[in-house]
């Protein structure tokens, strides 16, 4: 009786344990079905004209005829020669540091 006991617990745990990786084995085949559609969607998307007209417009600044393009600056302050007022914690030749322009930033100054 416990012979026939300590295989029936030990097959009851084996059976557990290769449920719990079946069970993660679909969640892995749902995640990769998932991001095969999605790459599926990509490559439609990089076949469409407009992703085309989208790229030669970036990447190598083509203009439909007719088009006119604006470029527009930013006024930058690290852009603006150096003054001798310059703020305490300001870097080289005027310019804020990383840290000074994340302050501004978050803080609105």
């Amino acid at each position: 009786m416990i012979y026939i006991f300590a295989v029936l617990v030990h097959e009851s745990s084996q059976n557990y344990q290769l449920r719990q990786q079946a069970d993660s084995l679909d969640v892995d085949i749902a995640k990769l079905q998932s991001e095969i559609e999605n790459l599926g969607y990509k490559v439609t998307y990089y076949q469409t004209d407009l992703y085309k007209e989208k790229l030669a417009r970036e990447k190598l600044g083509l203009q439909k005829s007719g088009e006119q393009v604006i470029i527009i600056r930013n006024n930058d302050q690290a852009a603006q020669p150096s003054t001798p007022g310059t703020k305490a914690g300001a870097g080289k030749d005027g310019a804020k540091t990383n840290l000074q322009q994340w302050i501004d930033f978050l803080f609105g100054s």
